[in-house]
């Protein structure tokens, strides 16, 4: 697969990450019922992180139609990286930071930003031509992490309502055992 194609499937994947993310929050978010921090900031992650890695895709893309020779192409597409993945780490650091309750979780998401700066530093170099020579990959791969995040926060949007809703049913069990 080329790396254009890749491209073409990160805007696809981009899009419908955040449609569908848009789809499950109005039916858990509406109504009446309490939204917590957590939630709130797992939706806006899935929402930035999908439109910026679809917005990378699609200029990425524009510049290609222009006819950019290559290297120049891809060291302006790991600026995009850069600039995105930067955008990134600081909304999801100043957003998260009110959240975090335990060490753990701390911890987990200190794990999460871990390789974002990574591929900011390697996006840096390939831009500047060293190490890597103005090649696809780090851009390519900021992409992917990206949805890849994307994808994570979209499995706990889905699943936390369902273990809420569990850990409930457990607790209310085990209250009726207590009591009788």
């Amino acid at each position: 697969m080329e790396s254009l194609d890749l491209l073409i499937l990160g805007v696809e994947a981009s899009i419908a990450l955040a449609g569908f993310a848009g789809i499950i929050a109005t039916f858990q978010f509406g109504g009446a019922k309490d939204v917590r921090r957590s939630d709130a900031v797992g939706l806006t992650m899935i929402l930035q992180i999908s439109l910026m890695a679809a917005l990378h895709s699609a200029l990425t893309l524009l510049l290609y139609s222009f006819g950019l020779q290559a290297t120049t192409l891809w060291a302006l597409s790991s600026v995009f990286a850069v600039i995105f993945q930067a955008q990134g780490a600081y909304s999801a650091s100043t957003k998260v930071r009110p959240a975090v309750r335990t060490e753990s979780f701390k911890v987990f998401i200190v794990m999460l930003q871990i390789p974002t700066v990574c591929l900011i530093v390697i996006n840096v170099m390939n831009a500047s031509d060293i190490y890597f020579h103005k090649e696809p990959g780090p851009a390519i791969a900021s992409i992917v992490w990206g949805l890849s995040l994307s994808g994570f926060m979209f499995s706990r949007l889905l699943l936390i309502p369902v273990w809420r809703n569990v850990h409930s049913q457990e607790a209310a069990k085990a209250a009726i055992a207590a009591s009788g």
